[in-house]
């Protein structure tokens, strides 16, 4: 919980004991193989980036690259819309995972760039990834055909 909301991910498959004290999160294992100790660090990772989720949040920049057809794409509730990508007619839509925000930048400030922010990196992420996804290159060699929408950058919100 903090001041840009609550994130709950229940950790009920992990055999960890997690205790509170303050501010810091202790995790213990009895008895864990090295398999199972290393879920440890894993878990505490998840809770780590929920911290830095419900503090600061998360912030995708991706930009998009092509050599003829401009790449249209636009936010519409809830749906990233992209067209024209390699001057297909095909409408390829991308729905945001959870309450996310995604906007387009000014031409002016950045030309071809899509903003996806939340306070989940896990669903940031996803997100992120089905817009690559939709926009891979297929059937043709991927040395020259390399439009598509990519991730430029992986910041916070805040500072």
């Amino acid at each position: 919980e903090g001041p840009r909301g609550v994130l709950k991910k229940a950790f009920k498959h992990a055999p960890i004991d997690l205790k509170v004290n303050g501010d810091v999160v202790e995790a213990d294992m009895w008895f864990g193989k090295k398999l199972q100790v290393s879920t440890i660090k894993s878990v505490l990772s998840h809770i780590r980036n929920m911290c830095t989720g419900v503090t600061k949040g998360y912030r995708y920049k991706m930009r998009f690259a092509y050599a003829h057809f401009p790449v249209g794409v636009s936010v519409d509730e809830g749906e990233i819309i992209i067209r024209n990508f390699l001057g297909e007619k095909r409408v390829r839509k991308v729905s945001l995972a959870g309450p996310l925000k995604a906007y387009r930048t000014e031409t002016s400030v950045m030309k071809d760039e899509l903003v996806i922010e939340g306070n989940d990196i896990s669903e940031v992420s996803q997100t992120a990834a089905a817009v690559h996804g939709a926009t891979l290159v297929k059937r043709k060699d991927i040395r020259k055909f390399l439009d598509g929408i990519y991730v430029s950058t992986k910041t916070t919100i805040e500072a």
